[in-house]
């Protein structure tokens, strides 16, 4: 009966194997390829009470069955399934205890876990806590202390908090959902009924800094109301009206109370300066309900409010999304500003009506890259020199020729200077090569014949930001005239190494290479890769296309064409806004990037540029018209200003293959006297 029962059950084992081997099979799982067991240990519960009795917990990764051995020369335990715990008791001593871990396919792996059993309270407890560098809210704990067994960690952030244990040389982590300060205990137990412990402090806190954009969580954006009153304000409330300017899910309310002061506004303090260093310009998102509304944006250092500078602009929609900037060029840099502050509706008083503002942010209005013309009042070219020469944004010397532009970059090597003295620019965007791989620039040496050497390289190829980046292509050529300008062509595929899809962000001039400094200048501009191409409607630059009228029989300005310092120009006076059509030859502006155009004015406090599209049908109001405004608040007066305004940034316009329209308008409205040249599209 025995043999019988016996045959049966090894019957039901062979059918069970073969059942799994049978699902392994259906699975696709193949057990020889798993992977050994990994990251063996354990860990320990010590009965605190001097018998030496110690629960312990396999651990590990990719095991399904384990077995400890426990140090003290003991057989070691039964196969253990994961999770389950075995007890033993130790004398007094330090021990290694080793666990075994087995996968399906049989694999196994060990590791040790060091155990102190001793019946005295710990001594000399030290617990080392540490932030995570990528993490406010989340920090680590390790502990180490003599005759201790383990640790419990209690975070405190918990009512009735659960300890989290902590094995010797291990490490735990933990995140805390908010921001706060929270007192964290460790107590480190040996076998004995006396324990040790630590309790330290730790203020969990979020850093509130530039750009604002009221998305997080657990961030603070606590801002204080004022006028009269001082109170907490500024709600932060889901967007009631997004749109493709702010599609943002959170926002910042504000309402400014009936009858406050005209100063009313709202404040917050940042928890680190604002970083002027390469960005003036600060942006926001508002949303008014009224247009012509004007904004003060002003920042302050925390501890002296007279330290400030600000700027006022002024809304051009209502009831609907857009971005305002504010220039903060006249900041005093060796200030820290860390407050900000919105005034809306600045010089009226408040009747209730709510405001909402978000991504609050510093930006630059123009990227420094190519082409390079160096007229930007916006940029700030930061040339470096190295080896004894230096650079700078400088009038132009010699007005005639091929450049008559206002502005070029100087460079002086001293005399002296290294043979390869030169000066480096930082690109905010690495050189397109789209429009071909030779780049021209134009130069005005006082040497026939010196040796110009044109190089980029790319940023990231320089170890540990040494300063010497290991993927560069330069090209030679050497100038043919002396004392006038002459454009000189690179052609970077000369250079072998020459990678068009390498990103290339620096950009280095090196003049009369080889030769040691004499003291000389040399001047350079219009840095450009392949040839520019133009549509001009008024300028010298390129022939001009057929515009049908300069001023529409709809447009609210007088108009003449009249020569003006200088100039050929097209003057505009008592102007409210004037149309320009080019509806008989509608303008394919698709291959240009940026529209240009120069403006001198001596009233006018805001120059609007409106650029419109019939098309594809190519008819006014035929559907599918499209078009964009330009503001451009406090242009600069009595003087020349030059407008290249990127055609991105005519964001409403969905096609640039009809333009028929360009529309100029000012304020004050009917008043503005203004003076145009120079109206062309480039690329």
């Amino acid at each position: 009966m025995k043999n019988i029962l016996k045959t049966i059950f090894i019957f039901f084992i062979a059918f069970a194997v073969i059942g799994c081997d049978m699902d392994d099979d259906n699975l696709g799982v193949d057990l020889e390829s798993l992977s050994a067991p990994e990251n063996l240990g354990a860990t320990f519960q010590i009965t605190q009470d001097n018998t030496g009795l110690v629960t312990i917990t396999p651990t590990g990764e990719g095991a399904t069955l384990f077995s400890v051995d426990f140090g003290d020369g003991s057989p070691t335990s039964d196969d253990l399934k994961a999770g389950e715990s075995v007890e033993h008791i130790y004398a007094e001593g330090n021990y290694d205890v080793v666990v075994t871990g087995k996968n399906l396919s049989g694999k196994t792996a060990q590791g040790t876990q060091p155990l102190t059993v001793s019946f005295r309270a710990p001594e000399n407890l030290k617990v080392t806590i540490e932030r995570d560098p990528e993490d406010n809210y989340s920090i680590s704990v390790s502990a180490e202390a003599d005759f201790a067994a383990m640790f419990q960690v209690y975070f405190g952030d918990a009512v009735d908090e659960e300890p989290t244990p902590l094995m010797p040389g291990e490490t735990v982590s933990h995140s805390y959902e908010t921001i706060g300060t929270y007192n964290i205990r460790v107590v480190a137990l040996s076998g004995g009924e006396a324990t040790t412990e630590f309790t330290q402090e730790v203020v969990i806190s979020d850093p509130l800094f530039l750009p604002i954009d009221f998305e997080s969580e657990k961030l603070d954006y606590t801002f204080i109301n004022f006028g009269p009153d001082v109170v907490d304000g500024v709600p932060i409330i889901d967007n009631p009206d997004p749109n493709n300017v702010n599609p943002s899910s959170r926002v910042a309310e504000y309402t400014k109370p009936v009858n406050s002061e005209v100063w009313a506004g709202t404040t917050i303090a940042l928890d680190e300066p604002i970083d002027f260093s390469t960005e003036r310009y600060i942006q926001v998102d508002v949303w008014s309900p009224t247009a012509g509304t004007p904004v003060l944006f002003k920042v302050e250092n925390l501890a002296d409010n007279s330290l400030s500078a600000e700027f006022s602009t002024t809304t051009t929609v209502s009831e609907d999304w857009e971005t305002l900037t504010f220039d903060l060029n006249s900041i005093d840099s060796a200030v820290e500003y860390g407050r900000i502050v919105l005034f809306f509706n600045f010089g009226t008083p408040g009747n209730g009506e709510t405001y909402y503002f978000d991504n609050i942010r510093t930006t630059k209005l123009e990227l420094v890259k190519l082409p390079l013309t160096f007229e930007s009042e916006n940029l700030n070219y930061g040339w470096n020199g190295f080896g004894g020469a230096s650079g700078a944004v400088v009038a132009n010397p010699d007005q005639s020729g091929i450049n008559t532009s206002a502005n070029v970059t100087e460079l002086n090597k001293s005399s002296g200077a290294q043979t390869w003295a030169g000066i480096i620019l930082g690109l905010d965007e690495p050189v397109d090569f789209s429009a071909g791989t030779t780049v021209k620039m134009k130069v005005w040496s006082p040497k026939k014949g010196a040796s110009i050497l044109f190089k980029l390289e790319d940023s990231s190829s320089s170890p540990d930001n040494n300063g010497n980046p290991s993927i560069v292509a330069e090209v030679f050529v050497n100038t043919t005239t002396s004392g006038e300008w002459e454009e000189l062509s690179f052609d970077l595929t000369t250079f072998e190494a020459f990678d068009p899809s390498i990103n290339y962000d620096n950009l280095v001039i090196f003049y009369d290479f080889g030769n040691p400094g004499e003291g000389t200048t040399f001047y350079f501009d219009d840095i450009k890769v392949g040839d520019t191409e133009y549509i001009s409607l008024f300028s010298d630059i390129a022939d001009d296309v057929t515009v049908d009228t300069w001023r529409t029989d709809w447009s609210v300005s007088d108009y003449e064409e009249v020569s003006f310092d200088g100039r050929v120009t097209k003057h505009y006076y008592n102007l409210n806004y004037v149309g320009i059509e080019t509806v008989t030859n509608q303008l394919d502006v698709s291959n240009m990037t940026h529209f240009h155009t120069e403006i001198w004015t001596d009233n006018a406090t805001t120059f609007r540029v409106k650029l419109v599209d019939f098309g594809p049908d190519g008819a006014w109001q035929g559907g599918d018209d499209s078009e964009h405004e330009i503001v451009i608040d406090n242009p600069a007066q009595n003087e020349w200003v030059s407008l290249d305004i990127p055609l991105s940034a005519f964001e409403n316009l969905t096609n640039f293959a009809n333009i028929s329209q360009l529309i100029y308008s000012a304020a004050p409205a009917g008043e503005a006297n203004v003076y145009i040249s120079n109206v062309y599209f480039h690329n």
